[in-house]
């Protein structure tokens, strides 16, 4: 079961555990898949509280870390391209060149 930690109305600690009852002297609620860390909670219901600006922050962060994974799971192109000349596709020139610039 998917429950919250709550500390002060809000959401601290999202976990995965068998039952409540195993943790007897936390405050834990058994809590949706959409409820995320940084929520609310009013004793009946969960709220995004976040800022538009937390919002959009972590949006990035997010399109950050995908556009480094990308990067760097087709680095081998360049490495190859160095090491014996063979061309990058004009495919992966793109959309790596759209992931940098993704990069904030």
């Amino acid at each position: 079961m998917r429950v919250a930690r709550i500390e002060n109305n809000v959401v601290v600690d999202l976990w995965e555990v068998n039952s409540l009852e195993a943790y007897p002297d936390l405050a834990l609620i058994e809590a949706p898949s959409y409820v995320n860390t940084g929520w609310g909670y009013d004793g009946t219901d969960f709220t995004d509280i976040r800022t538009q600006s937390e919002i959009d922050s972590e949006i990035q962060e997010g399109l950050n870390f995908m556009s480094l994974e990308y990067l760097a799971e087709t680095d081998w192109y360049v490495v190859r391209k160095f090491e014996t000349g063979t061309a990058i596709p004009q495919e992966i020139l793109i959309k790596r060149q759209e992931a940098r610039e993704a990069i904030v």
